[in-house]
């Protein structure tokens, strides 16, 4: 039977299987903790060898009991790691939970400020991004300008992992376009980018090549036995297709990086939503960094706090017949900068003395939730697909954000395929290319 090693290389943990690419079938399916990110402040690193300890571990773990030729990797899509034209490390792997770019030295603009003041009217142009101080390309500004190199070399995790044996230097687009500085429309590194850096910091930008299929990026010996690493794939394109997503539906992932999306062969420029590419040349028309996990997750903590209360029992026990009231209270949920729709952080509004009950605010916290996704899809203006596909979790689960969302959309709505989408999307690649 032939057999491929499947990992989702996440922030938190680190999901792997075991896949018989003639069907596709998983088995071994296995979770474990990832190493955390070191926290100094507003700085976000994992120590780059524990990175590639935790990769070999997985590796080494599975190869002591199976035989397999290949691993297929994907990765969370918007941290990196710079290293020299030798491939050794100037800096540990930066999270993209990192925010030192956004600290402004004293009496002077932060290094987000400039970069946003000389790229705010173009970058989604040349990207197809919407400009966030979270990209690695911003926090690479930031690094080179208090830290002096001729050239530095920016791998993503998938690449950087590759280094636990011999890279051979090749990225998959999915990963290379996550450090915003990829061309969309030419799929190379930016020029106008690379030269504003250069520029400034007297630093040449030097990437892999850029892959639009995926390719042997590397090999590793495990028990004596050389084994592939395919260029590893971004999370959020990897889960899409897993979730049995096409050009029939929508994709609306609730998962912490929450995301709407629509496979399209080209997609249109819509000002609200972000460009990204996909598999055997489509595109994916997104609207990305909806507030869900993360924020929900801060709310429940507040709550339970205050009161010594599960919230997320009190947030699941909402009922359909409690969203039609349509006096509820109206949350704002973007508390993060960003957030989608971010403009001055959260905020609760239409609060009334009939509707001032906590079961009014839970009802009204969880309409809010769910607008948020209807509002959304509406922005996407795809016209003519069958049905919306729920993904990401246990937030995907509910049958109350079902039926909303069928209500609201007009659009049938149905939970993804059974199984972690991200192992199913890898599943479904190691069936092509093996």
């Amino acid at each position: 039977m032939p057999t491929s090693l499947l990992l989702d290389f996440g922030a938190t943990r680190i999901k792997a299987a075991l896949c018989d690419t003639n069907n596709g079938n998983l088995f071994e399916i296995k979770s474990r903790l990832s190493t955390p990110p070191v926290q100094k402040g507003v700085v976000f690193e994992i120590p780059f060898k524990a990175l590639l300890k935790d990769f070999l571990s997985v590796c080494e773990e599975y190869a002591k009991q199976y035989d397999f030729t290949d691993i297929f990797i994907c990765c969370q899509m918007h941290g990196f790691v710079l290293t020299d034209e030798t491939d050794q490390p100037l800096t540990e792997y930066v999270s993209w939970q990192d925010d030192s770019a956004s600290v402004a030295p004293l009496g002077k603009p932060s290094s987000w400020e400039l970069f946003k003041e000389e790229f705010s009217d173009s970058f989604k142009e040349i990207t197809g991004l919407r400009l966030r101080a979270g990209f690695p390309v911003v926090k690479i500004w930031d690094f080179l300008r208090k830290n002096h190199y001729e050239k530095v070399k920016v791998l993503s995790l998938g690449e950087a992992l590759c280094l636990a044996g011999k890279s051979f230097h090749q990225a998959h687009i999915t990963m290379s376009a996550g450090s915003g500085c990829l061309d969309f429309n030419t799929k190379h590194p930016s020029k106008k980018i690379l030269d504003f850096i250069k520029l400034h910091t007297g630093t040449h930008l030097e990437f892999n090549e850029v892959t639009q299929e995926l390719k042997p990026a590397g090999e590793i010996v495990l028990h004596g036995k050389k084994v592939c690493i395919w260029t590893a794939v971004g999370d959020h394109q990897c889960a899409v297709l897993g979730a049995g997503n096409n050009l029939d539906s929508l994709s609306v992932n609730l998962g912490t990086g929450s995301q709407v999306s629509a496979i399209c062969t080209v997609s249109p420029d819509i000002v609200q939503a972000e460009r990204r590419h996909f598999f055997d040349g489509q595109e994916l028309l997104t609207i990305t960094h909806i507030p869900a996990g993360r924020v929900l997750a801060a709310l429940m903590s507040f709550y339970t706090q205050l009161t010594g209360r599960d919230g997320w029992r009190k947030f699941n026990d909402v009922s359909v017949d409690e969203l039609q009231n349509s006096k509820l209270p109206v949350f704002n949920l973007a508390l993060f900068t960003d957030a989608w729709g971010y403009e001055n952080g959260g905020a609760i509004t239409s609060l009334t003395l009939e509707n001032l009950s906590e079961n009014a605010l839970w009802a009204g916290l969880f309409r809010s939730f769910a607008m948020q996704y209807v509002r959304a899809l509406d922005n996407l203006k795809i016209p003519g697909r069958k049905e919306i596909i729920l993904s990401g979790g246990k937030l995907s689960q509910s049958k109350v954000l079902l039926h909303y969302l069928n209500k609201k959309t007009g659009i049938p709505v149905r939970l993804a395929n059974m199984g972690d989408e991200t192992l199913v999307g890898l599943a479904e690649l190691a069936k092509k290319y093996c």
